[in-house]
């Protein structure tokens, strides 16, 4: 490699590591973020206290299958989360779907643990072989003890990344703070099983700080697209000392 090719890498390595293409973020991060709005946060610096970097641990995922059992259209309401409402409904608030927790655990425990463990999930995987499944608008709700109530909807169908090869997956970047308030909801369709997959970013623990640990506990979510994309090859007949770091 010549003096002119390092120095031209150098300058490529030191502006990738400041434009956030190798963070755990990508795309857009369009939320309500405002003091009466902030379990759906509306800014692309959201992560105020600062970002998991490229060091932090891969976030192990929440992954709940859902099955509409009754085949009768137009389908059933099926819920995710929203504790403080549903916990006690039976079946938590899912009527005659199956509602089952494919990571570990029960559906149960990861509901009663949003109620006292909160966590931000930074990246979602939607997942169905009913394709019409996965053009159903998600209702992300938050309910508080005042009466306020803030919802925005989630359109999968606009989420789909025109690369993308597998039909029946939608990857979605879309940081959303879970507590024993917060329930998404959508319509599950006739006989139609859904898989959703949930990267948390963000958990708050009280046991960890108690056992000398963080409060706070960070964790990248990992890249779930585009990881056989070839490399990008820059090709310049300018001066690399052209190149600054801003």
């Amino acid at each position: 490699m010549t003096n002119v090719e390092k120095e031209l890498h150098g300058y490529i390595n030191g502006t990738e590591s400041m434009s956030g293409f190798d963070s755990s973020y990508e795309g857009d991060m369009s939320y309500f973020d405002d003091d009466d709005m902030s379990y759906f946060d509306d800014d692309d610096m959201s992560y105020a206290s600062g970002a998991p970097n490229a060091n932090s641990a891969v976030s192990d995922p929440y992954v709940i299958q859902f099955v509409e059992t009754t085949g009768i259209a137009p389908g059933t309401p099926a819920v995710l989360f929203g504790y403080n409402d549903n916990f006690d409904l039976p079946n938590f608030g899912n009527t005659t779907n199956t509602v089952t927790n494919l990571q570990g655990g029960t559906y149960a425990r990861l509901l009663a643990q949003s109620n006292n463990k909160f966590f931000k999930i930074g990246k979602w995987r939607f997942q169905s072989a009913n394709l019409a499944q996965l053009q159903q608008t998600l209702q992300l709700t938050h309910v508080d003890g005042n009466g306020k109530q803030y919802t925005t909807p989630l359109n999968l169908s606009i989420m789909r990344d025109a690369y993308q090869q597998q039909p029946d997956i939608i990857d979605v970047t879309r940081p959303v703070t879970v507590d024993g308030n917060t329930s998404i909801t959508f319509l599950l369709l006739p006989l139609a099983t859904l898989v959703v997959s949930m990267f948390p970013v963000s958990v708050i623990s009280g046991k960890a700080e108690l056992n000398g640990g963080a409060l706070l506990n960070r964790a990248r979510a990992p890249r779930l697209s585009g990881k056989n994309v070839a490399p990008v090859i820059i090709q310049t007949t300018q001066d690399v000392k052209g190149i600054t770091k801003s």
